[in-house]
Protein backbone atom coordinates (compact mmCIF):
# COMPACT_ATOMS: atom_id res chain seq x y z
CA UNK A 1 0.00 0.00 0.00
CA UNK A 2 2.86 2.53 0.64
CA UNK A 3 4.19 1.72 -2.77
CA UNK A 4 0.94 2.36 -4.58
CA UNK A 5 0.66 6.22 -2.77
CA UNK A 6 4.10 6.72 -3.78
CA UNK A 7 3.48 5.59 -7.15
CA UNK A 8 3.11 9.17 -8.84
CA UNK A 9 0.55 9.54 -11.88
CA UNK A 10 0.74 9.75 -15.39
CA UNK A 11 0.56 13.00 -15.48
CA UNK A 12 2.93 13.48 -12.56
CA UNK A 13 5.37 11.80 -14.48
CA UNK A 14 5.06 14.00 -17.52
CA UNK A 15 5.23 16.74 -15.47
CA UNK A 16 8.89 14.92 -14.07
CA UNK A 17 10.50 15.08 -17.62
CA UNK A 18 9.83 18.32 -18.33
CA UNK A 19 11.21 19.44 -14.93
CA UNK A 20 13.98 17.57 -16.17
CA UNK A 21 14.32 18.89 -19.49
CA UNK A 22 13.62 22.43 -18.12
CA UNK A 23 16.63 22.57 -15.56
CA UNK A 24 19.32 21.25 -18.16
CA UNK A 25 21.14 23.99 -18.95
CA UNK A 26 22.43 22.74 -22.22
CA UNK A 27 18.80 22.38 -23.33
CA UNK A 28 18.35 26.50 -23.42
CA UNK A 29 21.78 27.25 -24.51
CA UNK A 30 20.78 24.68 -27.74
CA UNK A 31 17.46 27.09 -27.69
CA UNK A 32 19.67 29.91 -27.24
CA UNK A 33 22.52 29.31 -30.04
CA UNK A 34 19.21 28.08 -32.69
CA UNK A 35 17.63 31.01 -32.58
CA UNK A 36 21.36 33.55 -32.68
CA UNK A 37 21.67 31.11 -36.03
CA UNK A 38 17.79 31.97 -37.36
CA UNK A 39 19.09 35.58 -36.98
CA UNK A 40 22.09 35.19 -39.35
CA UNK A 41 19.75 33.71 -41.62
CA UNK A 42 16.97 36.29 -41.72
CA UNK A 43 19.60 39.04 -42.05
CA UNK A 44 21.20 36.82 -45.00
CA UNK A 45 17.81 36.48 -46.76
CA UNK A 46 16.86 40.15 -46.37
CA UNK A 47 20.56 41.02 -47.37
CA UNK A 48 20.00 38.92 -50.89
CA UNK A 49 19.86 39.88 -54.72
CA UNK A 50 16.51 41.23 -56.05
CA UNK A 51 14.53 40.13 -53.08
CA UNK A 52 12.55 43.06 -53.79
CA UNK A 53 11.87 42.05 -56.94
CA UNK A 54 11.64 38.37 -56.80
CA UNK A 55 8.49 39.81 -54.16
CA UNK A 56 6.82 42.24 -56.46
CA UNK A 57 7.18 39.90 -59.53
CA UNK A 58 5.67 36.83 -58.47
CA UNK A 59 4.67 36.79 -54.30
CA UNK A 60 3.55 33.26 -54.62
CA UNK A 61 6.81 32.13 -55.72
CA UNK A 62 8.93 34.47 -53.55
CA UNK A 63 6.74 32.68 -50.55
CA UNK A 64 7.75 28.72 -52.08
CA UNK A 65 10.96 29.81 -51.69
CA UNK A 66 10.98 31.32 -48.12
CA UNK A 67 8.94 28.08 -47.22
CA UNK A 68 12.07 25.70 -48.47
CA UNK A 69 14.72 27.69 -46.96
CA UNK A 70 12.76 27.93 -43.60
CA UNK A 71 11.33 24.99 -43.65
CA UNK A 72 14.55 23.04 -44.44
CA UNK A 73 16.16 25.39 -41.50
CA UNK A 74 13.49 23.74 -39.15
CA UNK A 75 13.35 20.41 -40.44
CA UNK A 76 17.16 19.80 -39.77
CA UNK A 77 17.66 21.95 -36.60
CA UNK A 78 14.16 20.49 -34.89
CA UNK A 79 15.64 17.12 -35.71
CA UNK A 80 18.73 17.06 -34.34
CA UNK A 81 17.17 18.96 -31.13
CA UNK A 82 14.69 16.29 -30.67
CA UNK A 83 17.72 13.38 -31.34
CA UNK A 84 20.68 15.33 -28.64
CA UNK A 85 17.44 16.00 -25.98
CA UNK A 86 15.59 12.86 -26.80
CA UNK A 87 18.27 10.75 -26.21
CA UNK A 88 19.71 12.57 -23.53
CA UNK A 89 16.27 12.08 -21.45
CA UNK A 90 15.67 8.67 -22.06
CA UNK A 91 19.52 7.38 -22.11
CA UNK A 92 20.43 9.12 -18.76
CA UNK A 93 18.37 7.27 -16.23
CA UNK A 94 20.44 4.41 -17.48
CA UNK A 95 24.21 5.92 -17.40
CA UNK A 96 23.17 7.71 -13.89
CA UNK A 97 21.19 4.53 -12.56
CA UNK A 98 18.50 6.36 -11.85
CA UNK A 99 16.17 4.22 -13.79
CA UNK A 100 15.94 1.58 -10.79
CA UNK A 101 14.91 4.55 -8.22
CA UNK A 102 11.87 4.93 -10.60
CA UNK A 103 10.76 1.59 -11.09
CA UNK A 104 11.61 0.98 -7.29
CA UNK A 105 8.74 3.82 -6.31
CA UNK A 106 6.69 1.66 -8.68
CA UNK A 107 6.31 3.35 -11.62
CA UNK A 108 5.41 1.19 -15.06
CA UNK A 109 8.17 0.71 -17.11
CA UNK A 110 6.29 1.43 -20.37
CA UNK A 111 4.56 4.07 -18.71
CA UNK A 112 8.01 5.53 -17.68
CA UNK A 113 8.84 5.14 -21.45
CA UNK A 114 5.44 7.23 -22.24
CA UNK A 115 5.65 9.83 -19.76
CA UNK A 116 9.09 10.64 -21.46
CA UNK A 117 7.78 10.78 -25.49
CA UNK A 118 4.67 12.29 -24.61
CA UNK A 119 7.25 15.40 -23.05
CA UNK A 120 9.51 15.30 -26.26
CA UNK A 121 6.06 15.31 -28.34
CA UNK A 122 5.26 18.07 -26.11
CA UNK A 123 8.25 19.73 -26.70
CA UNK A 124 8.12 19.18 -30.22
CA UNK A 125 4.95 21.06 -30.57
CA UNK A 126 6.11 24.15 -28.60
CA UNK A 127 9.25 24.27 -31.04
CA UNK A 128 6.87 24.24 -34.30
CA UNK A 129 4.40 26.81 -32.74
CA UNK A 130 7.50 29.07 -31.68
CA UNK A 131 9.32 28.73 -34.62
CA UNK A 132 6.14 29.71 -37.59
CA UNK A 133 4.99 32.50 -34.71
CA UNK A 134 8.88 33.96 -34.97
CA UNK A 135 9.69 32.93 -38.73
CA UNK A 136 5.66 34.45 -40.12
CA UNK A 137 6.51 37.51 -38.10
CA UNK A 138 9.85 37.98 -39.69
CA UNK A 139 8.63 37.46 -42.79
CA UNK A 140 5.62 39.88 -42.53
CA UNK A 141 8.06 42.74 -41.58
CA UNK A 142 10.16 41.93 -44.59
CA UNK A 143 7.11 41.72 -47.39
CA UNK A 144 5.98 45.12 -45.50
CA UNK A 145 9.52 46.89 -45.89
CA UNK A 146 9.97 45.52 -49.10
CA UNK A 147 6.53 46.15 -50.56
CA UNK A 148 5.26 48.75 -48.21
CA UNK A 149 2.34 46.75 -47.15
CA UNK A 150 1.13 43.33 -46.80
CA UNK A 151 -0.98 42.99 -49.66
CA UNK A 152 1.51 40.97 -51.56
CA UNK A 153 0.40 38.58 -48.84
CA UNK A 154 -3.42 38.11 -50.18
CA UNK A 155 -1.53 37.25 -53.45
CA UNK A 156 -0.13 33.92 -51.91
CA UNK A 157 -1.98 31.39 -54.43
CA UNK A 158 -4.52 29.13 -52.69
CA UNK A 159 -2.22 25.85 -53.37
CA UNK A 160 0.92 27.68 -52.03
CA UNK A 161 -1.56 27.45 -48.00
CA UNK A 162 -2.45 23.86 -49.20
CA UNK A 163 1.25 23.39 -49.59
CA UNK A 164 2.22 25.01 -46.24
CA UNK A 165 -0.32 22.64 -44.67
CA UNK A 166 1.94 19.23 -46.11
CA UNK A 167 4.84 20.91 -45.09
CA UNK A 168 3.28 21.21 -41.22
CA UNK A 169 2.22 17.41 -41.52
CA UNK A 170 5.78 16.27 -42.62
CA UNK A 171 7.49 18.30 -39.83
CA UNK A 172 5.33 16.63 -37.51
CA UNK A 173 6.34 13.33 -39.14
CA UNK A 174 9.78 14.08 -39.12
CA UNK A 175 9.49 15.12 -35.34
CA UNK A 176 8.19 12.10 -34.41
CA UNK A 177 10.50 9.66 -36.65
CA UNK A 178 13.26 11.81 -34.32
CA UNK A 179 11.95 10.71 -31.23
CA UNK A 180 11.25 7.61 -31.47
CA UNK A 181 15.03 7.15 -33.09
CA UNK A 182 16.37 8.62 -30.06
CA UNK A 183 14.28 6.24 -27.59
CA UNK A 184 15.06 3.19 -29.84
CA UNK A 185 18.58 4.26 -30.37
CA UNK A 186 18.58 4.89 -25.85
CA UNK A 187 17.04 1.55 -25.15
CA UNK A 188 19.25 0.03 -27.29
CA UNK A 189 22.37 0.59 -26.12
CA UNK A 190 21.32 1.80 -22.22
CA UNK A 191 23.77 4.12 -22.42
CA UNK A 192 23.76 8.36 -22.69
CA UNK A 193 26.68 8.39 -25.24
CA UNK A 194 25.58 5.43 -26.71
CA UNK A 195 22.33 6.53 -26.96
CA UNK A 196 23.32 10.24 -28.47
CA UNK A 197 26.03 8.98 -30.52
CA UNK A 198 23.92 6.60 -32.30
CA UNK A 199 20.42 8.54 -32.54
CA UNK A 200 23.21 11.43 -34.25
CA UNK A 201 24.74 9.14 -36.68
CA UNK A 202 21.96 7.15 -37.94
CA UNK A 203 20.96 9.95 -40.65
CA UNK A 204 24.33 11.43 -41.89
CA UNK A 205 25.25 7.29 -42.61
CA UNK A 206 21.95 6.94 -44.13
CA UNK A 207 22.51 9.68 -46.43
CA UNK A 208 26.31 8.83 -47.18
CA UNK A 209 24.76 5.16 -47.78
CA UNK A 210 23.61 6.77 -51.18
CA UNK A 211 27.11 7.83 -52.13
CA UNK A 212 28.23 4.34 -51.79
CA UNK A 213 25.49 3.09 -53.90
CA UNK A 214 26.19 5.62 -56.47
CA UNK A 215 30.11 4.42 -56.72
CA UNK A 216 28.39 0.60 -56.06
CA UNK A 217 26.31 1.14 -59.70
CA UNK A 218 29.80 2.91 -61.27
CA UNK A 219 31.91 0.12 -60.32
CA UNK A 220 29.40 -2.87 -61.36
CA UNK A 221 27.84 -1.19 -64.09
CA UNK A 222 24.78 -2.78 -62.97
CA UNK A 223 21.70 -0.72 -60.83
CA UNK A 224 20.45 -3.34 -59.04
CA UNK A 225 20.42 -4.03 -55.95
CA UNK A 226 22.00 -0.57 -55.32
CA UNK A 227 18.39 1.18 -56.49
CA UNK A 228 16.64 -1.18 -54.59
CA UNK A 229 18.62 -0.36 -51.39
CA UNK A 230 18.12 3.43 -51.69
CA UNK A 231 14.61 3.01 -52.15
CA UNK A 232 13.97 1.23 -48.48
CA UNK A 233 16.21 4.03 -46.99
CA UNK A 234 14.72 5.91 -43.63
CA UNK A 235 16.21 9.39 -44.79
CA UNK A 236 16.09 9.45 -48.52
CA UNK A 237 12.22 8.54 -48.32
CA UNK A 238 11.93 11.39 -45.21
CA UNK A 239 14.01 13.74 -47.59
CA UNK A 240 11.38 13.79 -50.67
CA UNK A 241 8.10 12.75 -48.53
CA UNK A 242 6.86 16.53 -48.68
CA UNK A 243 7.54 16.49 -52.46
CA UNK A 244 5.35 13.58 -53.39
CA UNK A 245 3.04 14.52 -50.56
CA UNK A 246 2.60 18.23 -53.06
CA UNK A 247 -0.07 17.56 -56.20
CA UNK A 248 2.79 20.30 -57.95
CA UNK A 249 5.91 18.42 -56.77
CA UNK A 250 7.49 21.48 -55.70
CA UNK A 251 9.63 20.84 -52.89
CA UNK A 252 13.41 20.03 -53.22
CA UNK A 253 15.04 17.32 -51.33
CA UNK A 254 17.95 18.86 -49.22
CA UNK A 255 19.67 15.96 -49.17
CA UNK A 256 20.27 12.16 -50.49
CA UNK A 257 16.72 10.90 -52.51
CA UNK A 258 16.08 7.29 -53.44
CA UNK A 259 17.78 6.64 -56.89
CA UNK A 260 14.76 5.76 -58.49
CA UNK A 261 11.00 7.51 -58.80
CA UNK A 262 9.10 6.07 -55.49
CA UNK A 263 5.24 7.63 -54.84
CA UNK A 264 3.27 9.37 -51.61
CA UNK A 265 2.03 5.79 -50.78
CA UNK A 266 5.46 4.02 -51.24
CA UNK A 267 6.98 6.65 -49.01
CA UNK A 268 4.55 6.54 -46.46
CA UNK A 269 4.85 2.74 -45.67
CA UNK A 270 8.37 2.86 -45.92
CA UNK A 271 8.24 5.37 -42.79
CA UNK A 272 5.71 3.86 -40.91
CA UNK A 273 7.95 0.37 -41.13
CA UNK A 274 10.91 1.91 -39.69
CA UNK A 275 8.29 4.00 -36.58
CA UNK A 276 7.49 0.20 -35.96
CA UNK A 277 11.03 -0.75 -36.03
CA UNK A 278 11.81 1.57 -33.91
CA UNK A 279 8.63 1.41 -31.15
CA UNK A 280 9.65 -2.07 -31.12
CA UNK A 281 13.36 -1.79 -30.35
CA UNK A 282 11.97 1.00 -27.56
CA UNK A 283 8.98 -1.24 -25.92
CA UNK A 284 11.27 -4.50 -26.08
CA UNK A 285 14.04 -3.36 -24.17
CA UNK A 286 11.95 -1.34 -21.91
CA UNK A 287 9.94 -4.44 -21.02
CA UNK A 288 12.43 -6.57 -20.64
CA UNK A 289 15.46 -4.51 -19.14
CA UNK A 290 18.78 -5.59 -17.77
CA UNK A 291 17.56 -3.68 -14.70
CA UNK A 292 15.46 -5.89 -12.71
CA UNK A 293 15.00 -4.40 -9.62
Amino acid sequence: MAVAVARPSFGGSVRGEVLKLSRQLSFWLTLLGGIVLLGVIVLAISGGVNIKNQLLADPTVWAYDKLETFGTVFQIGSGIFLLIFGARLIGMEYSAGTIRIAYARGVGRLRFLLAKLVTLAVVGVFLFVGYVVVVGAVLALMVAALSGNLDAVQKFSSEFWADVGRWTLVQGISMGMAILLAAAAAALGRSLAFAIAAALAFYPADNFLNILEILGIRATGHDQPWVAISQYQLGANLNVLLQQLEPSHRARPAFAAPLAPVDATHVLLVVAAYALVFALIAITRTVRPDVLE
